[in-house]
């Protein structure tokens, strides 16, 4: 039988909150634990069977060179990230995908910064619009994708709310 890779995270985070965190003693044991519990809580958001976490990314590096595809006077040789019109099927081959994008985006703004004399005022405004957008938009997804701190838990020894 198969349990769902989210299933299977609830299952060690109850355990250790029910079974294990009672049976200890001293702050800092348990605030080890609730440290554990944060990783395994961020995990749980982060790993997955599913695409959904990639494709976000994927999403806002798309969007970020349809935006730089616009700019009718930004030179021909600054770097790009290039996204197929359909996304691949398996989280490899996405994660590939995303990573040879950030790889674009990382030569894009290296480039920037060596060529800023042969870039156009208005394209290179519009180039540094579409960069911090991009990266908005990551930074939110982020957030979005990151369990709740527990300093308070880490640092008491004890569950609050």
């Amino acid at each position: 039988m198969n349990h769902s890779l989210e299933s299977l995270f609830d299952g060690i985070i109850e355990t250790l909150r029910i079974e294990i965190l009672p049976k200890l003693d001293g702050e800092f044991v348990r605030g080890q634990a609730f440290g554990a519990i944060y990783a395994l809580k961020s995990l749980k958001l982060r790993v997955s069977w599913s695409p959904e976490f990639l494709v976000e990314q994927l999403d806002a590096l798309k969007a970020c060179a349809e935006q730089l595809a616009a700019i009718k006077n930004l030179p021909a040789a600054a770097p790009r990230p290039i996204l197929p019109d359909n996304y691949p099927h398996t989280a490899q081959q996405l994660e590939q995908l995303r990573n040879d994008g950030d790889d674009a985006m990382s030569a894009l703004i290296v480039w920037r910064g060596t060529h800023k004399a042969e870039i156009p005022a208005d394209a290179a405004a519009a180039a540094n619009h579409a960069i911090k957008t991009y990266i908005h938009r990551q930074l939110k997804h982020e957030l979005k994708t990151s369990a709740k701190p527990m300093f308070a838990e880490i640092s008491l020894g004890k569950e609050i709310g």
